[in-house]
């Protein structure tokens, strides 16, 4: 990401880049507070709840499921409360699942190994040291078998950066670690024989998890640090809903004694179904990241004259470009039709600004983004089948409330219904809505 505000159209694919923010100059310059558009309440900001947790909990374990449409700004919130946590102390791991595992195939397992795998890797990056003996566990445990040796040493050796002083013993486990993630991640067949050899011994695999945090608590606590390490799981909200019922329903009791803050991810879409409560049990509280209202639905109608989403949406605008670059009329489509959906935002504008650019504009104009959201929006109408219409047709008509029906699970998954509020109301994709309008699909 360049540190910079556009203000030519040749700079606009770099700074509505869909990647999210990371580092601490890019959320000084890009971040834009819109707390109040997301959930009608200044007071209900994400991380700014997290923050309080954290210093209030020094003896209980936060552990929390974040909830929202993919692509609605999780992961820049998380890498906020990333930099705020290591602030304050806490040892702070953030993984990637989607990144680092094969986020179309990952088991429970899969999830306690890369917990390991993040305390590991954190601890020695802060210098912190692990016992021979804790060491030895950990190598006792993946060199126990001579097939699940075999298997791993097929990996290869995965290069690794290390911190000086590094302990020679934590290098072999940081390599061994390294290159069952590479397995994990990348070879299907080696994965399943990993997973058959370890499934059995999941217990063993939680024991080795206690026995770094315990060894981490302690120097700690010398430090006058916080005591207890936060580990951050991001990407398991992008995983099949079938692995996600197995990871946190019927296996969510493993997670549920790690001696750590433990916030992870979730998907949306099962959030709407019977296993939910059940997983409330082992992932209380959970919070939840609702898409920026444009309009805002009370009692049965849309509120007049409500502008706090477009006027956030607008100002999520201006942090990375000048608004001299768009018409006004630009503008005001760009946010009214992507339906505070930051992901289909961003998308359109870098479209709208290749046309215009083509045009040999200087301005993105109202017909370069109406071009560009007339791909966004075939692209949308083509996820559904026609036996999800009535469906949409009746939260058209105003029944808005969220229910836990397979039809709105699909609809939420596939982004042709969006969440607002936190509080359980939906509104139709504003694309999704002028299909079915223009096409005479829906009436009312």
């Amino acid at each position: 990401m360049l540190y910079l505000k556009a203000d030519k159209l040749s700079q606009i694919q770099d700074v509505f880049s869909a990647s999210p923010l990371q580092d601490e100059r890019e959320i000084s310059q890009y971040y834009q507070d819109a707390t109040e558009a997301r959930t009608g309440d200044a007071y209900s900001g994400f991380v700014e709840k997290m923050e309080l947790l954290l210093e209030d909990s020094h003896h209980s374990f936060i552990h929390k499921l974040f909830i929202g449409h993919a692509g609605v700004g999780k992961t820049t919130e998380l890498f906020r409360l990333k930099h705020i946590a290591e602030k304050k102390g806490f040892l702070t791991c953030m993984g990637r699942c989607d990144i680092d595992l094969d986020s179309g195939d990952i088991e429970y397992t899969d999830v306690l190994f890369y917990i390991l795998d993040l305390l590991v890797n954190q601890a020695s990056e802060a210098g912190l040291k692990i016992s021979d003996r804790v060491v030895s566990k950990i190598e006792n445990y993946w060199n126990s078998d001579t097939e699940l040796i075999r298997t791993i040493s097929m990996q290869g050796e995965t290069e690794l950066s290390l911190g000086a002083g590094t302990q020679i013993s934590v290098i072999k486990v940081l390599s061994l670690l390294a290159n069952v993630r590479g397995i994990l991640k990348n070879s299907a067949e080696s994965k399943r024989e990993i997973r058959m050899k370890i499934e059995p011994r999941s217990s063993e695999l939680i024991h080795q998890i206690k026995d770094v945090i315990e060894e981490m608590k302690k120097q700690l606590a010398e430090k006058e640090h916080p005591e207890i390490p936060f580990v951050i799981l991001d990407g398991l909200d992008k995983i099949p809903l079938e692995q996600a019922r197995k990871i946190f329903h019927e296996n969510g009791s493993r997670f549920q004694g790690l001696p750590i803050h433990l916030l992870v991810t979730f998907p949306i879409s099962l959030t709407y179904t019977p296993e939910y409560k059940d997983i409330q049990v082992w992932f209380p509280n959970p919070e939840k990241l609702p898409m920026i209202k444009i309009r805002n639905w009370q009692q049965g109608a849309y509120q007049q004259n409500y502008t706090e989403g477009v006027d956030t949406v607008r100002s999520i605008i201006g942090k990375r470009a000048e608004l001299s670059l768009f018409s006004e009329d630009a503008v005001t489509d760009l946010i009214c039709y992507t339906g505070g959906y930051i992901r289909d935002l961003f998308r359109c504008i870098c479209d709208a600004a290749l046309r215009a650019r083509l045009r040999r504009s200087t301005v993105i104009e109202q017909e370069d983004v109406r071009k560009a959201l007339a791909v966004l929006e075939s692209d949308i109408n083509g996820r559904y089948s026609d036996e999800l219409i009535g469906k949409m047709e009746d939260i058209y008509k105003g029944n808005k409330h969220v229910s836990s029906s397979e039809e709105i699970t699909v609809l939420l998954q596939i982004g042709a219904v969006l969440e607002y509020n936190g509080t359980r109301w939906c509104d139709l994709h504003p694309l999704v809505e002028k299909w079915l309008v223009e096409n005479n699909k829906i009436t009312g």
